[in-house]
Parts: C-alpha cells; sequence; structure tokens
C-alpha cells in the first residue's frame, strides 16, 4: 500500500473500463436515451467504493506502519536519539546496530560492521565494513555496532534510485491478480473491434439510429467484467482492515492470497515457537579466567540478540569488574559464524556454539552433554604460540587432536581451550501449542529452520506437539542436497541464513506454496525467497521491511488469523468468479452472433443494468463476505468448465432462440424485454444455487431476497415502465 492518496484516487478513476464506460455513456447520452445511462452511475458507484475502500485500507496501514517501522536513531548532541527519515540531512550522524536496515548512503566512522548487500550485488556473503569505508542505503547489519555519517539523503540515495529505475515493487505472486490481468487483456483487444462491427450491424437490422446505438452499448456493457474488478480489490481491502484491528500490518493486499495458498510453513524456533526470551539455566567453569573473559565479551558487544541480553542479565549485574588487559579488537556476533569474541596480541577469547568453535567431535559432544535439551554455549580461549599448535584440550583436560578453524592469522596454528559452558533456556510461547495443531488441521505442513542445535530444538518442537522430529544437523554435512533433505526432515538445525534460502528454494522446486516466519536478519534471505514472509514486531527493522505481514503484537498467533482471512476471501471469491464469468461468456456470444444475426438484440443497457445487480453484483458481494475457511483448492478453472461456461452458453442459445421466435412472431420490444429479463434471471438463479450449495440459512434466504427483488421489477406499474418491461 504505497500509494499517495491522489495516486489511489487517480488509479481507480482512470481505468479502462470506466473509459470505456464513459464512451458508451456518451454514445446513448447522443441519442437522448439517458435512461438507458444509468450504467454509468453503477461505474461511479463502483469506483467510489473501490476508492473509500482502498483509502480505509490505507489509512489503517499508515497507521500501523507508524508503530512497525523504527525510525533512524542519530546523535544529537552526543546523545542518540530517534528521527523521522525526512528531519535527517547530511552530515548527521547514525547509530547503526545489529538488525538495522541502513536507511541513507553513508560513511562509517567508528565501530566495525558486517553488511549484507545482497539486493545489490545478488552475493549472500556478508561485507565487513571498517572506518572509512562506504555504506549503501538498503543494505542491512547483520554483525557489529557503529557510528556513520550521512552522505546522501532523499532521492540522491542509492536505493531511491534503484527504486525509481526499477519502477513499482514486485507484487505477490497471485493467481488472482494474473487471472483479473487477462481478462482485462482478453476483453479490451476484442472490444473495439466487436463494438465496431456490432454498431455496423445494429445500423443495418434496427428501423432507428437510437435503438441501434442503445442494443450495441447494451451487448458491449455486458462484455465488461467491471464488477469483478471492484469486488476483488474491496473484498482483499476489506481483508486488509479487518486484518489492521487484529495487529496485523498488510504491506502487499495480494499476499492476502498467496498465504491463504500456502500448504508449508517454515518455522525459525526463536521468536516464533518461543518468546525470544532467555534464561540462564546453569553454567559451569573449567577455568577460573571463565567468568573473567565471559563478562569482557559481554561488555564488549554493543548489539544485543536474546542470547547476550540473557547473559548480560545474568553475570553483568554490576558495572565493575576485572577485565581481561590488552583487547585490541572486538568480534561481533554473526549468524554466519554463530560466535562472537575479543582479540588480544597473542588469543582470541571467543563465545559460541561449540560446532563451529572446534572441529574436535570428542569436545562438542562433551560441551552439549552439559545440558542436553538445553541451548549450550561454550567460551574458548584460542592461543597461538610460535606458530605451532598445542593441541585441544577436552573438557576433562584431555589432550585431542586440533581443531581446524582456518581463521587464525597465516603461519599459526590455533590452540583451544574450553573455559566454561552455559545452559540457556527458551521460554515457549502460551499459544503455540494451538498454532501448531491449526497447522496440522488445515493440512498444512512444518519445517523447523534454526540455528541453535538439533537437541534443543527437538525439545522445544516435542513440547509444543510437532508430529515428526526427525531432524538434522547441518553443520555436520560435508555436502548437502537440499531437494532431498527437504523431502526427508522436519527440523533442520545448525542453519546459516544462505541455507535457509535454499531450503526455501528446494521446497518451491518441490511444489510447495512456503510461508516463512523470522524475526531477525538471518532470516531475511529466506523470507524474500518465500512465497509468502511474515515478520514478528519486535524483530529487527530489516526483517520487519522485508515482509509482506507484520504481527505488530508480536504474537505467533497472528498467522491462523491472516489464513483464515486470506481463505475466505479467496474461496468466496473463486465462487462469485461464476457469476461475472458468466456473463462475460454469453455477453461476448451475443456480441459476436448478432453482427451477423439480423434481429432485435434481447436485452437494452437499463435491463442489463438490473440483471447486473440482481443476478450477479449484488449475490457476489454478499457471498464474498460470508464466512469461508475451508481450505482452498484452486476452483477457477473448475469454475470456468462447470459454472461459468455451461451458464454462459445456456444464456447466450436462450437469447438466440428468443430473438429468432420475436422476429418470426413479430414480439414487440417489452414483451421480448420481459422474456429475456426473466429467462436470463431464471438460470442465473439456478447458477446461485448451485455455488452455495449446501443452502444454509443464509443462503437461502439470499435467493429468495433475489427473487422477490425482480418479482418487483416484472410487477410494480412505475418498475415495468423504467424497465420497459410488458
Amino acid at each position: 500500500m504505497k500509494n499517495s492518496t491522489l495516486k489511489i484516487i487517480l488509479k481507480n478513476t482512470f481505468t479502462l473500463f470506466n473509459l470505456v464506460n464513459v464512451i458508451l455513456a456518451i454514445m446513448v447520452a447522443f441519442v437522448g436515451s439517458f435512461k438507458n445511462m444509468l450504467f454509468i452511475g453503477v461505474a461511479i458507484f463502483n469506483t467510489l467504493i473501490s476508492i473509500v475502500n482502498e483509502l480505509r485500507a490505507k489509512k489503517i496501514v499508515d497507521k500501523l506502519k507508524l508503530l512497525s517501522e523504527k525510525n533512524p536513531v542519530v546523535l544529537k548532541n552526543g546523545v542518540p536519539s530517534e528521527e523521522k527519515p525526512e528531519n535527517i540531512k547530511k552530515g548527521d550522524i547514525l547509530v547503526l546496530t545489529l538488525g538495522d536496515q541502513i536507511a541513507f548512503d553513508s560513511i562509517l566512522e567508528e565501530g566495525l560492521l558486517e553488511v549484507n548487500e545482497s539486493f545489490i550485488t545478488g552475493e549472500q556473503d556478508n561485507i565487513e565494513k571498517h572506518p572509512g569505508d562506504e555504506l549503501i542505503s538498503g543494505s542491512f547489519v547483520v554483525s557489529g555496532s557503529g557510528k556513520a555519517k550521512v552522505k546522501n539523503v532523499g532521492a540522491d540515495n542509492f536505493v531511491t534510485k534503484l527504486q525509481n529505475e526499477a519502477g513499482n515493487i514486485k507484487t505477490a505472486d497471485s493467481k488472482l491478480f494474473k487471472l483479473m490481468n487477462n481478462i482485462v487483456k482478453y476483453i479490451s483487444w476484442t472490444l473495439i473491434p466487436v463494438g465496431a462491427l456490432l454498431l455496423w450491424s445494429r445500423f443495418q437490422t434496427e428501423s432507428d439510429s437510437a435503438t441501434a446505438i442503445t442494443s450495441t452499448v447494451a451487448a458491449l456493457i455486458n462484455m465488461i467484467p467491471e464488477g469483478l474488478i471492484l469486488l476483488t480489490s474491496s473484498v482483499l481491502a476489506l481483508a486488509t482492515v479487518r486484518l489492521g484491528r487484529k495487529k496485523v500490518l498488510v504491506q502487499d493486499l495480494y499476499a492476502i492470497e498467496t498465504l491463504a495458498r500456502v500448504d508449508t510453513v517454515c518455522l525459525d524456533k526463536t521468536g516464533t515457537l518461543t518468546t525470544g526470551n532467555m534464561t540462564v539455566k546453569g553454567y559451569e567453569a573449567f577455568e577460573k579466567s571463565f567468568e573473567r573473559v565471559l563478562k569482557s565479551i559481554l561488555s564488549r558487544q554493543m548489539s544485543e540478540n536474546q542470547t547476550t541480553s540473557a547473559l548480560k542479565k545474568k553475570f553483568l549485574k554490576t558495572a565493575k569488574f576485572d577485565e581481561i588487559e590488552g583487547i585490541t579488537d572486538i568480534i561481533p556476533f554473526s549468524s554466519d559464524r554463530k560466535y562472537s569474541g575479543i582479540r588480544t596480541k597473542n588469543a582470541e577469547y571467543l563465545m559460541g556454539a561449540i560446532e563451529f568453535l572446534t572441529d574436535n567431535k570428542e569436545t562438542i559432544d562433551e560441551v552439549r552433554s552439559f545440558a542436553p535439551g538445553s541451548r549450550v554455549i561454550a567460551v574458548v580461549k584460542v592461543d597461538i604460540e610460535n606458530g605451532l599448535s598445542k593441541g585441544v584440550r577436552s573438557l576433562a583436560g584431555r589432550a585431542v587432536a586440533p581443531a581446524a578453524r582456518g581463521d587464525g592469522p597465516a603461519g599459526r596454528a590455533p590452540r583451544e581451550t574450553i573455559l566454561g559452558v552455559i545452559a540457556l533456556e527458551d521460554e515457549i510461547r502460551p499459544t503455540a501449542k494451538g498454532i501448531i495443531k491449526y497447522f496440522y488441521d488445515n493440512d498444512i505442513d512444518i519445517k523447523i529452520i534454526s540455528g541453535d542445535d538439533l537437541d534443543s530444538v527437538k525439545t522445544i518442537a516435542e513440547k509444543v506437539g510437532i508430529k515428526n522430529l526427525d531432524g538434522i544437523n547441518l553443520a555436520t554435512l560435508k555436502t548437502k542436497n537440499y531437494d532431498e533433505l527437504v523431502k526427508k526432515y522436519t527440523i533442520f538445525t545448525r542453519v546459516k541464513p544462505a541455507e535457509k534460502k535454499l531450503l526455501v528454494k528446494a521446497l518451491k522446486k518441490a511444489g510447495r506454496t512456503v510461508a516463512m516466519t523470522g524475526d531477525g536478519v538471518n532470516d531475511i534471505l529466506a523470507m524474500k525467497e518465500a512465497d509468502a514472509s511474515l515478520a514478528i514486531g519486535t524483530g529487527s527493522d530489516a526483517a520487519r521491511r522485508a515482509a509482506k505481514f507484520v504481527l505488530l503484537d508480536s504474537g505467533f498467533e497472528g498467522v491462523p488469523k491472516i489464513i483464515d482471512e486470506g481463505r475466505q476471501s479467496i474461496n468466496n471469491l473463486e465462487r462469485s468468479t461464476a457469476l461475472f464469468l458468466a456473463k462475460t461468456v454469453y455477453a461476448s456470444i451475443l456480441a459476436v452472433t448478432f453482427v451477423f444475426l439480423p434481429t432485435a438484440y434481447p436485452f437494452t443497457p437499463i435491463e442489463m443494468t438490473l440483471l447486473n445487480f440482481v443476478c450477479i453484483g449484488f449475490p457476489g458481494l454478499v457471498l464474498a463476505l460470508e464466512k469461508n475457511t475451508t481450505r482452498i483448492k484452486d476452483r477457477f478453472i473448475f469454475n470456468i468448465k462447470h459454472y461459468s461456461l455451461p451458464t454462459g452458453l445456456i444464456i447466450a442459445a436462450a437469447m438466440i432462440t428468443l430473438s429468432i421466435i420475436a422476429m418470426i412472431n413479430n414480439f414487440e420490444k417489452p414483451l421480448l424485454l420481459t422474456l429475456s429479463a426473466s429467462i436470463t434471471a431464471l438460470i442465473d438463479f439456478v447458477l446461485i444455487y448451485k455455488i452455495s450449495r449446501p443452502l444454509n440459512l443464509f443462503r437461502g434466504a439470499l435467493l429468495v431476497l433475489l427473487i422477490i427483488i425482480l418479482a418487483l421489477a416484472l410487477l410494480l406499474p412505475f418498475a415495468r415502465a423504467f424497465f420497459e418491461f410488458l
């Protein structure tokens, strides 16, 4: 919903269908048949409804965006404070931390960052940025923190130029959107030549020019499924409004349909199945320096995640402590590395997942055994002495084979010592179990993709009711066939950001419609690859911007609400589509047939306005708003084959037959119009009954109401006179 108010008004006003309506209205006005111009009033009303619905949705979305979007943080008199983007000027100092999307082209002045520029380069590797390096707007911080001076603002920003060159942002891959576009395209191509031929034919057949023009207009108006376009935009806009009231921000209107079709949901454990809050369950020191080193690492980490927050709360209760000496550099946490740390002249002190700190299997197993089922963090000292490896010590102090981390300085080999281990416990969301059950009950498969270790993820998965606990630690695989892995496993752990994307890609290749949920920068690549993406409201700024949906209440329970809303919208639209396409079918057949058939056209514009309301527009709108959350079955083609096409053919055959009989028996115009309206409505009512089955009280009452409205139009004297019925 990125359009301004003016753009929304112009977009809905200056449409091809409105242009056609205006031209046809002018034609009818030219011959003085003003009451047959009623269809232009319907077109205006349709346009107004569409504008109001979209503006209403935009208003809610704009309010939610204010809650969702994080304003850039800048230094004001040395104090960090949030500022609106439009208030930031060249030379201002930005404060950047983990998860921030860089809003302005800038120069890093202080700190060390790793940024992802994949939207520019297409490469997934993170790029290290040092003071003096340029930061490109649109990229996001995946590690570290720092301060940067703003270089460009507004239209001079790289990302702004890129968007202007690329045009509108790509919308969701919507089958409904494609159907609408195809209908518009085909009708547009046929309307002008058929209209010209029909007008020529009517002048040859009808006794006066007024009748020739009104019958031509009636035929062409009938071909335009403008109500379907209105219905689609209105239903999706109303769904956006309803979701907005439930604190769900919809950033792409047609994404509602895409999520409704999802059959596989990929969950990142942290922030989705769990709240993101962690507590220290226990710890054990193997060296006296353990706490001193741990506190030194934590105090130097400027950006925070759930793990560091829990550790700081436990171990940094006071500001003063005995920090290790000679710290020369900081190693910020990265989702690729899975560790953070500090450097001195002769050593690195690292804190993170043991699999990424050593290749020694015995050491890894010992660390994991400290607290099975919990997240276990190891604190490691890496000594480099005289270029020779001293070996790696296990927790028990035994000498084991050296690890081959391969990221130490050239010519030196590392010696690693485990200083201690910490077990952390995730807080499971109270609603997680019910949401997992919802997915299974609605035939939605679940894949858990996490950066944590396999045991801790399995523990959480079992508690929330995941049925299949088959899992794989990707860090243990030398070669990875993602196409086969997604078929075999439900749980994937120690997954790097680029690997999350590859798993989603493999699922899509297997024919799945995939939704990806996440809250951090490590989820962004997968979220962009997925058919539908959902960000947790408390997640990173970059994750929220990348997602099609943002759950502002930060509750994963918002996902079923979106799926239900999408299913209601799309299921009902698929059903209502049959009414509109049936009219397009018989109108197109009649328009072509009456080019060659030298008899009176069986409809007038005013009569078609009545039929469009009673048999199509009103029931289509009512049925489209009915509660319907069953799984989507892609019934567009089914509706065309089983409902629209047969109904359209029957009505076309009936009208052609009626017109020939009327010509042979010299029917008066009122009799022809009365019979054509009655027969068409009767066949349409049968269609409404078929698409409404099973008939409940609501649908039955709707059908009775439609029959009453038509009966009043046929029986009341003033209505008969107005519609020119017998």
